[in-house]
């Protein structure tokens, strides 16, 4: 799996977390999760796909 998979997958779970959180949380916890989801989404996009390092 490349790397540009493992982050696709790592940012769905981070979404879910998020959507799926419940009500009463502490809004530390739910800040956290959107600084990992915020972190993870910022990787993606300035990721530089190279195909000969990239593997399948």
């Amino acid at each position: 799996m490349g790397r540009r998979e493992e982050l696709e997958k790592e940012l769905a779970i981070a979404q879910r977390r998020i959507d799926e959180a419940p009500a009463d949380i502490p809004e530390e916890i739910m800040d956290a999760y959107k600084k990992e989801l915020d972190s993870i989404a910022f990787e993606l996009d300035n990721l530089y796909d190279d195909p000969e390092t990239e593997t399948e």
